[in-house]
């Protein structure tokens, strides 16, 4: 009957510690700053942020990409580049950056070493330009 107890308490005691562990890590997550927001939410942010000088729209594809259209008022900074890190670094952490790629990928990556280098307000749009294109939204050529 004891060993049936102890090995109980231990269960017990094994339970709470991985379900403290994970209340921590969740805690953690809820801690990002980076904000996943479809088409018309980024084009509504934009749009609320026209005049603002503290929000910026950053186009992480190649200059290539870029080139063939962008977002109005994005600025190009290829996370594909050797510098992408040191231009990054860069730009004023405390503005609001909208990032986006062609789908998604670079621009989930780019926004994580934005993160590491202490960016505040990262944003970055589902599906990326494809989606943007997609949905029919204004692309500057």
């Amino acid at each position: 009957m004891k060993k049936k107890l102890s090995s109980i308490a231990v269960l017990i005691i094994f339970s709470i510690l991985i379900i403290l562990s994970g209340s921590l890590f969740a805690e953690e997550e809820k801690d990002t700053d980076l904000t996943i927001i479809n088409v018309q939410e980024a084009n509504k942010l934009i749009e609320d942020n026209i005049e603002n000088t503290e929000f910026i729209i950053l186009d992480v594809r190649t200059g290539e990409e870029y080139k063939v259209g962008h977002i109005e008022n994005a600025i190009n900074i290829d996370y594909q580049s050797s510098k992408f890190t040191e231009n990054v670094s860069n730009l004023d952490k405390e503005k609001i950056y909208l990032t986006y790629c062609r789908s998604g990928s670079r621009s989930t990556k780019s926004a994580e070493i934005m993160k590491e280098l202490g960016f505040d307000n990262i944003y970055m749009i589902e599906g990326g330009i494809v989606a943007w294109d997609k949905a029919g939204l204004p692309i500057k050529e």
